[in-house]
């Protein structure tokens, strides 16, 4: 009777034809069902104006009825799109993985010992590691040696004010001193 059985295994080929022609179809009838939305949305909107209450309840109960349809088909289409999209990167990965095969094939006849190699790469990394560690260890040391931190600014600020009050009470006492040698110089003459 033309009967199919509806999960039978498809090329991921016929499947995209089949959610494409199904996205045509739902996007039409959301295009549809948006504009008989909008004219029982016109029509709540007339009665309501007019003050016809049982016109307003009919309208805005097929305006809710009309929306909740668009709204699913609205899904729909975005769920076809989406399974649309999976089904391409599900392709690009197949092609990912048999290269990944071969490739493994390839190591084995040329006789590489994959484990071998894995545990050299791992102590490569281990040692680039040891290596950052240290070189940020010795950039941090060498930083706060030639900057001296905020700590040592403060600590440098702080004995600068301290000097510079010191000096200036040096600088008057001199300046006492050397006017009484002035004075007595000026008094023997």
């Amino acid at each position: 009777m033309g009967l199919t059985n509806p999960f039978k295994k498809i090329s991921p080929e016929e499947l995209k034809t089949k959610l494409s022609m199904s996205e045509q179809r739902l996007t039409a009838r959301e295009k549809e069902l948006s504009k008989k939305r909008e004219t029982a949305r016109a029509k709540a909107k007339e009665a309501l104006s007019e003050g016809n209450d049982r016109e307003f309840r009919v309208a805005s109960r097929r305006y809710s009825m009309v929306d909740g349809q668009v709204n699913t088909i609205g899904s729909m289409v975005e769920m076809a799109q989406s399974m649309t999209d999976v089904i391409e990167m599900q392709t690009g990965l197949k092609e990912v993985v048999e290269i990944g095969d071969n490739l493994g094939k390839w190591q084995k006849q040329l006789g590489f010992d994959t484990s071998k190699l894995e545990g050299a790469v791992t102590n490569i990394r281990t040692s680039m590691e040891k290596v950052n560690t240290a070189t940020s260890m010795m950039t941090s040391s060498m930083d706060a040696a030639m900057t001296g931190g905020t700590e040592l600014s403060e600590l440098q600020d702080s004995l600068r004010s301290e000097l510079l009050a010191e000096l200036s009470t040096d600088t008057s006492s001199k300046d006492e001193l050397s006017k009484k040698i002035e004075s007595e110089m000026a008094d023997s003459e």
